[in-house]
């Protein structure tokens, strides 16, 4: 059989506030976005998949609240994640996007990869590590991105550079991206991992 190296089709399949109420399908894998909701989490998005508005950015972080579902190429489920964690939200709205969150990772059977954004800028919080490792107990393939890398200067390309290192050493098996949406980096590296998906 041929192997896709290309997206041809790409489009809104649904929206969902209840995790339980999800599609899945055994032939149909999910790749799920998830991070901060300042993260740029829809503009990369948008940019693997080459669609201006696919997925709505916002000039206000947090916009979305639910589990959205894109069907690419007919046959793989891309699934754009509530953004969690910002600080104008209250705490009642966060701890509602978070259950909504574990809900997913432990309610769906064919979720593959868990892409996982944090800003470069960021030191990597702690929530974000829990999820690495939650995906490592899972059997789901964790990818940290670390989004718009074209803000950092010299010193904080080396701070980030040394993260990056620390982190391979608790979590050896753990892939890392460096992208920004600007300068197109990274995002062929996204898109390769999605069409390598077995």
């Amino acid at each position: 059989m041929k192997k896709e190296t290309k997206i041809e089709s790409i489009e809104f399949h649904s929206s969902h506030g209840d995790y339980q109420k999800i599609p899945q399908n055994s032939t149909m894998p999910q790749l799920a976005f998830c991070g901060r909701s300042n993260a740029g989490k829809s503009s990369l998005i948008n940019a693997v998949v080459g669609r201006k508005e696919l997925a709505k950015v916002s000039a206000t972080p947090g916009k979305t609240k639910t589990l959205n579902f894109f069907l690419l190429n007919k046959k793989i489920f891309l699934v754009d994640l509530p953004g969690f964690g910002y600080a104008k939200a209250s705490h009642k709205e966060r701890d509602l996007m978070i259950e909504l969150i574990n809900g997913y990772l432990n309610y769906v059977d064919t979720l593959k990869i868990l892409f996982i954004l944090c800003d470069a800028k960021r030191e990597l919080p702690q929530e974000e590590k829990t999820l690495i490792q939650t995906c490592f107990e899972r059997e789901i393939q964790p990818i940290l991105i670390r989004t718009k890398v074209d803000k950092l200067n010299q010193k904080e390309r080396e701070k980030l550079k040394k993260e990056t290192q620390n982190l391979k050493l608790e979590f050896p098996n753990l892939q890392v991206v460096n992208t920004s949406v600007i300068k197109n980096l990274g995002i062929q590296e996204i898109r390769n991992i999605i069409f390598e998906l077995k």
